[in-house]
């Protein structure tokens, strides 16, 4: 485990009245919890613990789980210093994870293996086959005609930022509001993609780790991200970091990274299908494979990573951490200045590091000046609608240079 700095800024808390952080907490928290209910078929005593939890956010306190699960004693350890504590009043990071593991707890998930997200995932997949097939069908065409996979991986990853916008937390999948993305070009408030790229390029083939966020769009990118790194043998193999559990809602486990793959391999249309053929056979000769680590689903921040995974990102050749919510994780969460370097946010990391995200929260590092005035001046909701982007990238413990900021 990292050593933690003595002074940290303070982390994000739902006490701060007139932020994102307090609305998360107050409001969207207990609503993703009535949506849990409606869309699912509980029992009395699930349906009575579903509005337990509702009350509780609303003006109880935090309380120690009841030992469910696969690992009781760490969330001992991670409740322990916020119990009796309002749940505005702890660090926003853990409150929503908490949250989540709260309701599993409360549907009887460890005895029925039932995602109580699975209708919001499975019409977010669907929504996201359209321009999956438009943004393969691209790709191949510039594939087949020699275009450098640095163009494609840019390309690529563009998808997946446009993913990145349709958070089923955020957005449920029936509002309909975000199944078709868009990101605008001008909206990057800082992009390293190129030198990340171009940092794999220099390496033998290596392992490349996919920290992974949402289903639907998002996933898909980032499975036809680990496809064209495969493929155009810029990577030797790609390892898919999944979710242990469901959380977030929109999270990708291992059973929605392998229905994902199946319903690419399926589909009518040869680009996409093409790509989830391959996917299977990556997965089968074991150059593709979804990893399980429980620190994903700990409300732990990147300075708190366990040893074993430490290790295992020892061998990377780029880890690229995806989503909002995990960014939150690499930064701790806490109120950074905007222009504090992001290598000071994130601490030490054991691989080069590439964060996409959009911005879905009221934290960030290594911006400059200029692009958060221009955001703040062009969306007065910059910081909280998914509108922006970023591109943050950490080059690993062998070199010192830190993120470009392009504004």
């Amino acid at each position: 485990m990292v050593e933690i700095p003595s002074e940290l800024p303070a982390p994000l808390r739902g006490n701060e009245p007139g932020t994102f952080t307090h609305h998360s907490v107050a409001v969207r928290l207990p609503e993703i919890a009535t949506r849990v209910i409606e869309e699912n078929d509980l029992d009395p005593a699930a349906r009575s613990a579903m509005a337990g939890l509702i009350d509780e956010v609303a003006g109880g306190v935090i309380t120690q789980l009841g030992g469910q699960g696969p690992d009781p004693a760490a969330w001992d350890s991670y409740v322990a210093p916020h119990l009796g504590r309002g749940w505005l009043d702890v660090p926003w990071f853990f409150a929503e994870y908490y949250f989540y593991r709260r309701v599993l707890d409360a549907v009887g998930y460890w005895d029925t293996g039932s995602d109580p997200y699975r209708a919001q995932k499975r019409l977010g997949l669907e929504q996201a086959i359209e321009p999956a097939r438009e943004t393969i069908a691209a790709v191949d065409a510039e594939y087949a005609q020699w275009v450098s996979t640095d163009v494609l991986l840019i390309q690529l990853t563009d998808a997946a930022l446009w993913g990145n916008q349709v958070d089923l937390s955020l957005w449920p999948a029936v509002d309909g509001e975000r199944s078709t993305p868009t990101l605008d070009p001008s909206r990057f408030l800082l992009d390293d993609r190129p030198r990340a790229i171009r940092t794999l390029g220099e390496r033998i083939p290596p392992t490349v780790d996919i920290v992974l966020d949402n289903v639907g769009s998002e996933l898909i990118a980032d499975l036809l991200v680990a496809d064209m790194l495969l493929r155009s043998d810029l990577a030797a193999k790609v390892r898919l970091h999944v979710k242990q559990y469901p959380v977030f809602v929109s999270d990708a486990t291992s059973r929605d990274v392998a229905e994902t793959v199946q319903r690419m391999a399926a589909d009518s249309n040869r680009h996409l299908r093409g790509a989830g053929e391959r996917l299977r056979v990556e997965f089968d000769v074991n150059r593709l494979e979804a990893t399980v680590h429980p620190y994903w689903v700990s409300p732990l921040g990147w300075r708190q990573r366990p040893d074993d995974l430490e290790e295992m990102l020892n061998e990377s050749g780029l880890i690229l951490v995806k989503g909002d919510a995990n960014y939150r994780r690499l930064v701790d969460d806490r109120h950074w200045d905007f222009s504090t370097p992001f290598a000071t946010a994130v601490g030490p990391s054991p691989a080069p590091l590439l964060a996409l995200r959009t911005v879905k929260s009221e934290v960030a590092a290594g911006l400059g000046t200029t692009s958060v005035e221009a955001a703040a001046a062009a969306d007065p909701e910059w910081l909280q609608n998914g509108r922006w982007a970023i591109a943050a990238f950490l080059p690993g413990p062998d070199t010192r240079e830190n993120g470009t900021d392009l504004g």
